[in-house]
């Protein structure tokens, strides 16, 4: 596969399941994103729920978070000390990070990740519950947790879960290098 890489399974991601229930408030910081709210038309998020680590900043307000390099730890950063350190641990480097969670069945609709900051970015997962069916291209992978992959987001790429239980993934944005894994 070149638009998908598997870089480890069996990952115990225990640790950080654990700390989201211990937060559960977090994750009401941001609402979920009805359809209506999406940026991107050709985007149709199914009741996704969004928990930031480290968000995007812009530096004037006629500029778009997706052009921008901008970043800062969010208040949930501080709590989820053990996504945090995975992060540090497996990655020199990280630029923007959080969690994704869809319910049984929810889909996250073909889109590409596009802006300025994205052009020098390798997009990650690391799967911490419920199974879910991840499309990059013609590529297709299940997901299980304890599954860290990387993708080829700029290309259209969309997920489904086919799990029992919400779907949640730490995703995160590394700086490309060629010793990323």
């Amino acid at each position: 596969m070149k638009n998908i890489r598997i870089i480890k399974t069996g990952i115990n991601v225990s640790k950080i399941l654990k700390q989201l229930q211990q937060y559960p408030d977090d994750w009401n910081i941001q609402q979920k994103i009805p359809q209506s709210k999406v940026l991107d038309p050709h985007t149709y998020i199914s009741e996704a729920a969004v928990l930031q680590l480290v968000i995007g900043t812009i530096t004037h307000e006629d500029e778009y978070v997706f052009d921008s390099e901008g970043y800062m730890p969010a208040p949930a950063y501080y709590r989820h000390t053990a996504a945090v350190s995975f992060l540090r641990r497996h990655f020199k480097d990280f630029k923007r990070a959080g969690f994704l969670a869809l319910p049984p069945g929810g889909i996250t609709g073909k889109h590409i990740d596009f802006g300025k900051y994205y052009l020098n970015k390798d997009r990650y997962h690391l799967s911490i519950q419920g199974t879910y069916e991840y499309v990059v291209d013609d590529e297709k992978i299940i997901v299980e947790p304890g599954t860290l992959f990387w993708f080829d987001n700029k290309k259209e790429h969309s997920a489904k879960n086919i799990g029992n239980n919400d779907r949640i993934a730490l995703v995160f944005d590394v700086p490309h290098s060629k010793n990323n894994p």
